[in-house]
């Protein structure tokens, strides 16, 4: 039965991918149309590109580390780049990648629990960075000239969603009793499906216990979690912003900021892999609205999707052969937790969940 229903999940997601597919193919074809156009960018364009969207990435191995709770970069930038390739490739997109990454940390020796809650607070911590870029584009909307509706839009539901993010993340964090319910919520739906393990520790106290433990690890290193956070959505701004003005344009104004930020969130619609077609369509439209031509933004639009969509698939092959010959089943080591009160070494959620840091 629980097969039936797999298959007949991949199916729909096949089904919902290639209908998408269909309705974006002509904003993918028309972007391609501009290939002969690249050579317009000025030299060292993509270079530089491609170098900003390495450091973007390596931004994020390092917030993936911190939440991990490990020094294994070489562990996270391979199951980074191999999920992320396959992310591009097979429907889900960010769902597909998260869920084939977590597979490859834990047949890399990562503890379970702790895989599941670095990832989610990485995860949380990098969007919650994204919704809150467009504050940086405040004095443009607020004192510059009139904003297209479409990005202001864009920037304002990207505003209540940092809002949004902002008190449910404070809430979870501080109290204990919104964690225990949400805890409790899951604990009846896998119990309603069948996937409850009646012997294993109530999730109200798992969760409370992770969110303990990494309350604890990343209060000493928040400084570093904000400059990974930002420096990962920086240096992919930066990116687009090459882009732009490798096709002669050097307006860079707050406004571009927005359309970077409506072509970010539309990367993330799980209909297509990594929002092929929806970003293509999108960020051409709201470059056109942030003062480009409809053919530079076509450009742009190409050589910021080739370095940050296309690019990786190929290094994210690469990256799963060698995390499947010399990583697996290898084992790492997370770093220790200490309470700060008791002074000693937090080992599992049961300990954490007894531990008020």
């Amino acid at each position: 039965m629980k097969a039936k229903r797999r298959f007949a999940k991949r199916v729909a997601l096949l089904i919902v991918a290639a209908g998408s597919l269909y309705l974006v193919m002509p904003s993918v074809v028309a972007t391609f149309s501009s290939w002969p156009e690249i050579k317009r960018l000025e030299e060292g364009s993509l270079v530089l590109m491609a170098g900003a969207m390495f450091l973007s990435l390596a931004c994020f191995w390092v917030l993936t580390a911190l939440c991990l709770r490990t020094t294994a970069y070489g562990l996270v930038a391979a199951s980074q780049l191999a999920s992320g390739a396959i992310g591009r490739i097979v429907p889900g997109g960010a769902a597909t990648a998260t869920a084939v990454q977590y597979r490859l940390l834990k047949d890399a020796g990562i503890e379970q629990s702790a895989a599941g809650t670095g990832m989610t607070v990485a995860t949380l911590l990098n969007f919650t960075v994204l919704f809150a870029m467009p504050v940086f584009a405040l004095p443009s909307i607020l004192f510059g000239p009139p904003v297209d509706s479409l990005l202001l839009s864009g920037a304002i539901a990207a505003g209540i969603s940092f809002v949004g993010a902002a008190v449910l993340g404070g809430v979870f964090l501080m109290w204990d009793a919104p964690l225990a319910a949400l805890g409790r919520f899951i604990d009846r739906v896998a119990a309603r499906f069948g996937r409850h393990d009646p012997k294993a520790l109530p999730r109200a106290d798992r969760l409370i216990g992770s969110r303990n433990m990494m309350r604890t690890h990343l209060a000493d290193r928040w400084w570093k979690v904000v400059l990974a956070s930002g420096g990962k959505w920086g240096f992919e701004y930066l990116a687009l912003v090459l882009a732009v003005r490798g096709v002669g344009h050097d307006d860079t104004s707050s406004i571009l900021l927005l359309a970077f930020v409506t072509a970010s969130l539309l990367s993330r619609i799980p209909f297509t892999p990594g929002g092929l077609g929806f970003v293509e369509a999108g960020l051409t439209g709201t470059l056109v609205l942030a003062g480009l031509s409809a053919g530079d933004a076509a450009t742009a639009t190409l050589a910021y999707r080739l370095v940050s969509y296309w690019l990786p698939i190929p290094f994210g092959g690469l990256a799963y052969l060698i995390h499947r010959f010399t990583m697996h089943r290898k084992g790492v080591e997370l770093d220790p937790i200490v309470d700060r009160e008791s002074g000693e070494a937090i080992v599992d959620d049961t300990l954490a969940a007894k531990a008020r840091p």
